[in-house]
C-alpha cells in the first residue's frame, strides 16, 4: 500500500514538472484559437446526427441548456445565434458543397490542432516524406472523431430522456430524494462519456503507440478533472462581473475562459497519461509513420568557446 501511494505521488509529482516545462499555456491558447472557430462546425454535425434520432430543434436546444450550464444562459444564448449563422444554406448547390467543405475543415481542424500539441508533448513527429499521407489520414481521424461526438451526445441524450424517466418516478415516489439520485446519475453520466472522449483522443490522434491500459488510466483522471472543473466554472460564471465588465464581448469572454480552461485539463491529462505510461512502459514508442524527437541542449562556454550538448529526455527522475 505504502509503495503504490509513493508511485502515485512520484507520478503525480512528474506530471507537473513536465507539464510547466513543456510550456502548456502557450499549447492551450493554440487549441483554444481553433476551437473558437471550429466548434460551431463540431455542434452542426454532432446536432445534426443526434437530431436525425431526438430532432434537430430538441437536440440543439438540449445542447444550448447543457452549454448554459457551464458558461451560463446569456453566452449559451449567443452560442445558439453563432450555431445558426453557421449553419448551412440551402440557397444554391455551389453554396451547399462551399459550406459543407469549409464546415468539415473547421470541425477537423481543432482535432489536428490537439494532435500537434499530444505529439510534442509525447516527443513525436510524423515522417517527412509521409507528412501528405499523415496530414490526410489525420483529416479522416478528425472527422472520425466529430462523428463519434455526435454518437456520444445521441447516447447522452437517451440516458437523459431516462433519467429524466427514472427522476419523474422517484419524485412521486420519494419527493426531494430524486433530486440527488438524479444530480448523482447525471455526473456518473457526464464522467463516463468524457472519459470515453478523452481516451479516444489520446489513443487515437498521437502518432505514437500506447496501450489502452494506459490510456484508460489518463482519461479516466483527465474525465474527472473536467467534471470538477465544469462546476467549479459554473460557479464562477454566475458570480464574475466579466460579463458587466466586457459590456456585448462578455459573453465571449466567457466562452474563451471555458475553452481554455478545457485545454490546460485536457494537456494536463495527457500529460499525466505519458508519464504513467512511460512508468510502466518505460517509453513511448513512435508509430510506424512516425519518429522520435530528441531534444538538446547547447552550453557554450563564453570564456573559452567550448561547446557542449547534452540530450534531454523527458522522466529522468522516474
Amino acid at each position: 500500500m505504502n509503495k503504490r501511494v509513493a508511485s502515485t505521488w512520484q507520478i503525480t509529482k512528474q506530471t507537473f514538472k513536465e507539464f510547466i516545462d513543456d510550456n502548456p499555456l502557450d499549447y492551450a491558447a493554440i487549441i483554444g484559437f481553433y476551437t473558437i472557430f471550429s466548434l460551431p462546425a463540431v455542434l452542426i454535425i454532432t446536432i445534426r446526427i443526434a437530431g436525425a434520432v431526438f430532432g434537430q430543434e430538441a437536440v440543439q436546444g438540449e445542447v444550448v441548456k447543457q452549454l448554459g450550464g457551464i458558461i451560463g444562459k446569456n453566452s449559451a444564448t449567443q452560442f445558439q445565434s453563432i450555431i445558426e449563422n453557421a449553419a448551412v444554406s440551402d440557397a444554391t448547390t455551389i453554396g451547399t458543397i462551399v459550406g459543407v467543405a469549409t464546415m468539415l475543415f473547421s470541425a477537423t481542424t481543432v482535432f489536428v490542432a490537439l494532435q500537434d500539441s499530444l505529439n510534442a508533448m509525447w516527443e513525436v513527429k510524423a515522417k517527412v516524406e509521409k507528412g501528405w499521407l499523415k496530414l490526410l489520414i489525420g483529416r479522416v481521424l478528425s472527422l472520425a472523431m466529430v462523428i463519434s461526438m455526435g454518437f456520444l451526445l445521441l447516447v447522452s441524450l437517451s440516458i437523459d430522456v431516462a433519467l429524466g424517466i427514472v427522476y419523474d418516478f422517484l419524485r412521486q415516489q420519494f419527493s426531494g430524494i430524486a433530486v440527488y439520485f438524479i444530480t448523482i446519475g447525471n455526473i456518473l453520466v457526464s464522467t463516463i462519456i468524457s472519459t470515453v472522449i478523452f481516451a479516444a483522443i489520446y489513443r487515437v490522434l498521437p502518432d505514437a503507440k500506447i496501450r489502452w491500459k494506459n490510456v484508460w488510466v489518463g482519461a479516466i483522471v483527465t474525465a474527472i478533472l473536467f467534471v470538477l472543473g465544469k462546476y467549479v466554472l459554473n460557479v464562477y460564471f454566475q458570480h464574475d462581473p466579466l460579463a458587466d465588465t466586457y459590456g456585448a464581448a462578455g459573453s465571449l469572454v466567457l466562452i474563451l475562459v471555458w475553452v481554455y480552461y478545457t485545454a490546460v485539463i485536457f494537456l494536463f491529462g495527457a500529460e499525466f497519461t505519458q508519464v504513467y505510461s512511460k512508468a510502466h512502459e518505460k517509453k513511448i514508442e513512435p508509430d510506424d509513420t512516425a519518429v522520435k524527437v530528441k531534444k538538446k541542449e547547447v552550453e557554450i562556454d563564453t570564456d573559452t568557446g567550448k561547446v557542449e550538448v547534452k540530450e534531454k529526455e523527458k522522466g529522468d527522475s522516474l
